[in-house]
């Protein structure tokens, strides 16, 4: 006799077969998917790209091209013709010569990929270098100096690109388009900035972007060398092993040597914006009614936390905030500035009723005090017109100016006619003159001091100009 709880052994049997061959399916699922010798055209991905690797006739008038139009993208700031100037360059092949050349152990091939590589750069840097050098515009935009802090981030970027790169190679139905322009975005404007940094002898940016290009190169070619030897790509022997050995050694010590530096950069990147979150949080916190900026120190590598208060604080209390700012542990100094004047029209407005509202009350007290309320009526309104009045709103304002930025040597504030098109538009202008100030530190400043200005005079739009 058996009871309820009592199983039959074939039920066991069905549930593990069951189990068993679920997992079988979804296994089968996933390497037929992600399975990269499924299409695979060795040889055709070999000749590929051992015809293609070379940087002359119509690749080298492609890639000045592409050079030329990624130079203007990044001097007119736009993402979108800097995107556009990838689509047609032809930078992959040389760098997928190289990582094909030495996963396979081809010297011959090394050496044409590395010249024809060698001629890429020449012919990118000769044609920014003559673009930014001819150029009227030619200043350094958001976009020149996004390539100039190499990061490990910017690695990954290459990293995937050239995976996709020799990938798209490796199929026998190719597509050279897409993973082109993913290696051309770790390639192409780094090294359109390095010709940048030439033509205007600033020696960091040159030295920084050609950095990012050629770590990102050699990356892109580490990518290729990867997928060829995971493929079984048929590689030539080495004389021997003590000649692998060696081979590999340097390969190593190149990636260390190329990876290490921009592992350092990231982490002081990090450790920058750690500290201005950390400056941030504690602005919002303990100054969310006053006006207050960050400023970085590119130098010193330090911030600094500036903020005026519109209200009275005594001794104790601005040293309590800067005992609180120095617990924060950044690296970075605390100003606290103080400031009767109101900060926007409400306040402004604010304080406009509450002078009317002293009026009313002296207009109603005793007659025998009639000529000191007079004097006293004339007194409050020659102050409210005062502060509505641009011009002596904006002497307040040059003197926070230049507390703030104690390198601004003058600055003077007018509505100026500008002609766009067939009209004349007036919109307010402040010109600024600076001293012992680089052109890093102006265009932060500056900008800065648009949104600084736009608010305090209570103004939709302020050009700055900036004089020397």
């Amino acid at each position: 006799m058996t009871t309820g709880n009592n199983q039959d052994p074939k039920d066991n049997d069905s549930i593990s077969y069951f189990f068993f061959s679920l997992v079988r399916k979804i296994w089968d699922f996933l390497v037929g998917t992600f399975d990269l010798k499924n299409g695979m055209d060795r040889e055709g991905a070999i000749l590929e790209i051992r015809n293609n690797k070379k940087m002359q006739g119509a690749n080298a008038w492609l890639l000045m091209c592409s050079i030329m139009v990624a130079s203007l993208g990044l001097d007119l700031n736009s993402p979108a013709v800097i995107i556009g100037a990838m689509l047609i360059s032809p930078l992959m092949s040389p760098i997928l010569g190289v990582g094909l050349a030495i996963g396979i152990n081809d010297r011959n091939m090394l050496m044409i990929s590395l010249r024809h590589f060698s001629i890429s750069i020449g012919i990118s840097l000769v044609t920014s270098f003559l673009y930014f050098k001819l150029t009227p515009i030619g200043q350094l935009t958001p976009e020149i100096l996004n390539r100039t802090a190499p990061t490990f981030l910017d690695a990954l970027i290459a990293f995937f690109g050239g995976l996709a790169g020799i990938i798209s190679n490796t199929r026998k139905d190719k597509s050279n388009a897409i993973p082109g322009v993913a290696i051309a975005t770790a390639l192409m404007p780094p090294l359109c900035v390095t010709g940048f940094g030439l033509a205007k002898g600033d020696w960091m940016v040159m030295i920084n972007s050609f950095y990012l290009f050629f770590l990102n190169a050699v990356i892109v070619a580490f990518a290729t060398y990867l997928i060829v030897r995971i493929l079984n790509f048929p590689s030539m022997q080495h004389a021997n092993d003590r000649e692998k050995r060696k081979a590999k050694a340097w390969g190593v010590l190149l990636g260390l040597l190329l990876l290490v530096p921009s592992f350092i950069i990231l982490s002081n990147i990090l450790s920058k914006l750690n500290d201005r979150s950390s400056v941030e949080e504690f602005m919002d916190r303990h100054f969310v009614e006053d006006i207050w900026q960050i400023q970085e120190k590119p130098k010193s590598d330090t911030l600094d936390a500036q903020v005026i208060v519109f209200r009275e604080l005594t001794e104790d209390s601005i040293a309590y905030y800067e005992n609180l700012f120095a617990d924060l542990n950044v690296r970075g100094r605390f100003h606290l500035i103080q400031s009767n004047v109101p900060l926007d029209d409400s306040e402004l407005e604010q304080m406009k009723i509450n002078m009317r509202s002293e009026l009313l009350e002296l207009l109603q007290a005793d007659k025998k005090y009639a000529d000191e309320k007079s004097r006293q009526i004339a007194f409050l309104e020659t102050q409210i017109d005062s502060i509505l009045n641009p011009s002596n709103r904006f002497m307040l304002v040059a003197q926070e100016l230049k507390t703030l930025y104690p390198k601004l040597k003058s600055c003077s504030y007018a509505d100026m006619q500008y002609s766009i098109g067939d009209s004349i538009v007036v919109l307010p202008t402040l010109n600024v003159s600076w001293e012992n100030t680089n052109k890093y530190q102006r265009i932060r400043m500056e900008d800065q001091i648009g949104g600084f200005m736009k608010i305090r005079m209570a103004e939709d739009t302020v050009v700055i100009k900036s004089t020397f």
